[in-house]
């Protein structure tokens, strides 16, 4: 047999050292957990690692959970490993469940889960383990209450932090319907307030009886949080279950430190009462009798020039409570803007009427807007005239009708408010929304103060209607054969309106300031006299004539069943007389009252061509006085014959614009 040699050996004993230096570093954490486990004696199962947890044996724990044993086995309590950790106060040994894979959400027995019964004991590692591996925050506390609000109110800011910094609700509840920031407040948990509303809680949110947290933090005396709480969404105007705000409350109990700090957080004074018989906080101020009460609620030392005191202007208004006005305009409060109906305050006053409550506003600096024109619309003479005193502008125009103050009045048939609007310098010559001027529109509605008064201000008495003609306009004519010329011809002139109103006031007016009455109408050739005639319209022809409708120097009287005519003097007395020739059957003269209106020495009919010397037309028409054939019958084609002498005699005794009566 042959010999080893010693390399050989040496050889393996190196080698077989090396093998046995790779052995260990091909052990694993679970194979060396199994051969320790061996070593103790102890069989890997769920059941051991309970009985390890309990006895305290953290080894055997991480052996255990380095072999994968079942984590959620139950002692004869029905707790698991990771329940048993936390009331044994040992976070190491509960993190390392975690870390294992222990359920951070599994209950117990009594349903408690672990995240709760690690907050009921304060374990601040452990519960911020579980949060982080997702531990429900809104399970049960041992007293049945959730989590978030138990710890809100035990004031466990430091769990509250984490638990919203991993998702946990701001708007939960209690088990009552307490929102987070009441259960902080009614606790006493300042710090908590802060944090709460950071995170997202709801500053809004009221508890089942409907109290916001304002309410809550005034009863805690925490009046210096008001402010954030308002800022970040709590209602200062909130009613409480009562019905009353906070500011009522405090009015109500003359909290006069309380009062000013809830209206600079944006309590209003003059919320409107939630029943009918109710008042405003500012008029419960007022009732309350307590002079501090209300200064308070005006704020004591500071202006009130902040469009939040609008409202209070209109309170008093409504309430006709002149001296608050007062207290409030002095104090810099104003009512400039426009109520939801578009109109001032001052409006409104003009509207109702009231003189002293639109004193008071002009007093105070408010503007008049178009309190002129609504006083003018609804015919208000006393509220035109103080405001047109006051230095109203006379010429105030409403949009979009264009309507000025002087066309409303007119409107409205008031004289007496245009001439005040005339005489402080509204414009007579601006055109109205009908499309004429007001001298026009004054005659065809019959105000001749009006017209006298336009006519002062500088209205020209021959400008002509502005053609065509506006249906409204047309609308306010009353006469139809006025209405046809208006949409026919042109150059109807103001006296030719007048003439066909039959109105001598506004013609006399006319005619004093420069009327023309030898214009006429084109393309139909018709004067002003025509249309006095067409009416037969005997003052206002003689007027047209220059003559004096109110007098009479001569009249003329035609007996037709005499054949005779007399004339009779200022006094009625006869001073001529002459027999005459009418109109024979088929062409009878007409009877009625007329007037000379012309005079021709010499005149051939346009419609038989025959001389008729020395006629006298009557009344713009086709038939008169002039020499002729008298038998002593009627035998005319309705003109009135008369012999030689008479009809000379006449044409020399008489003027255009007589009188003439033609009687049966």
């Amino acid at each position: 047999m042959s010999r080893i040699s010693p390399m050989f050996l040496q050889g393996r004993r190196l080698l077989i050292c090396a093998i046995l230096a790779v052995l260990p570093s091909c052990d694993t954490p679970e194979k060396h957990a199994l051969r320790e486990l061996s070593r103790a004696g102890v069989q890997p199962s769920g059941r051991a690692l309970v009985d390890a947890v309990t006895a305290g044996q953290d080894q055997h724990v991480r052996w255990l959970l380095d072999v994968g044993v079942h984590t959620e086995q139950r002692d004869a309590a029905g707790r698991h490993p990771l329940r048993i950790t936390v009331e044994q106060d040992r976070p190491s040994v509960a993190i390392m469940l975690l870390d294992s894979g222990a359920n951070p959400n599994s209950k117990t027995a009594d349903g408690i889960s672990v995240l709760a019964a690690a907050i009921a004991r304060d374990e601040t590692p452990i519960v911020e383990k579980l949060i982080a591996m997702g531990a429900n925050p809104n399970a049960l506390m041992p007293g049945g209450e959730k989590i978030l609000p138990w710890c809100i109110r035990n004031g466990r800011l430091a769990f509250v932090r984490s638990m919203f910094k991993h998702g946990a609700d701001p708007h939960l509840t209690d088990h009552a319907g307490n929102p987070l920031l009441h259960i902080a407040i009614q606790a006493g948990h300042r710090d908590l307030v802060h944090t709460l509303i950071e995170m997202g809680a709801d500053p809004g949110a009221t508890d089942p009886q409907g109290r916001g947290v304002l309410a809550f933090a005034v009863k805690n005396g925490w009046t210096e949080i008001l402010p954030d709480l308002a800022a970040a969404g709590a209602d200062p105007n909130l009613p409480s279950p009562g019905g009353l705000t906070l500011l009522e409350q405090a009015i109500a109990e003359q909290n006069t430190g309380l009062i000013p700090l809830l209206m600079r957080i944006g309590a209003d004074p003059v919320r409107l009462p939630t029943s009918p018989g109710g008042v405003t906080p500012l008029e419960a101020a007022i009732a309350s009798g307590h002079p501090p009460t209300l200064r308070a609620v005006l704020r004591p030392g500071e202006t009130l020039d902040g469009p939040e005191w609008e409202p209070a202007v209109w309170l008093a208004y409504r309430r006709d409570n002149r001296d608050l006005a007062k207290m409030l305009f002095h104090k810099g409060a104003r009512a400039t803007r426009h109520r939801e109906n578009g109109l001032l305050l001052t409006e409104t006053a003009a509207l109702a009427g009231e003189i002293p409550w639109l004193k008071l506003l002009l007093d105070y600096g408010h503007s008049p807007g178009k309190s002129l024109a609504y006083a003018c619309a609804r015919g208000d003479r006393l509220t035109a005239s103080f405001l047109l005193s006051a230095g109203a502008s006379a010429d105030v125009t409403l949009f979009p009708s264009l309507d000025t103050a002087l066309s409303l009045a007119m409107r409205s048939g008031n004289d007496g408010i245009a001439a005040l609007l005339l005489r402080h310098g509204a414009n007579a010559k601006l055109r109205l929304r009908e499309g004429q001027k007001p001298l026009h529109f004054a005659i065809v509605t019959g105000n001749p103060n009006t017209v006298r008064e336009l006519l002062a201000a500088g209205a020209d008495p021959n400008e002509p209607i502005v053609t065509p003609v506006s249906q409204a306009f047309l609308d306010r004519v009353k006469s139809k054969d006025m209405r046809w010329y208006l949409t026919r011809t042109r150059n109807v002139t103001p006296i030719m309106l007048a003439a066909n109103t039959g109105n001598l006031a506004t013609a006399r007016h006319l005619l004093a300031a420069g009327a023309k009455t030898n214009t006429y109408t084109r393309p139909h050739s018709t004067w002003p006299l025509n249309f006095a005639s067409r009416r037969s319209d005997v003052p206002m022809m003689r007027l047209i004539l220059g003559q004096d409708p109110d007098k009479t120097e001569r009249h003329i009287v035609l007996s037709l069943s005499e054949q005779r005519a007399r004339v009779y003097d200022a006094k009625g007395e006869e001073i001529f007389s002459t027999k005459v020739s009418s109109g024979k059957s088929g062409y009878r003269t007409r009877q009625g009252e007329f007037v000379i209106t012309d005079k021709h020495r010499h005149h051939n009919s346009s419609i038989y061509g025959s001389s008729m010397p020395y006629f006298q037309r009557l009344s713009c028409s086709d038939f008169g006085f002039h020499y002729g054939h008298v038998p002593g019958y009627p035998a005319s084609h309705g003109c009135i014959r008369l012999p030689m002498d008479s009809a000379r005699k006449l044409f020399a005794m008489t003027e255009v614009g007589d009188t003439v009566t033609i009687k049966p």
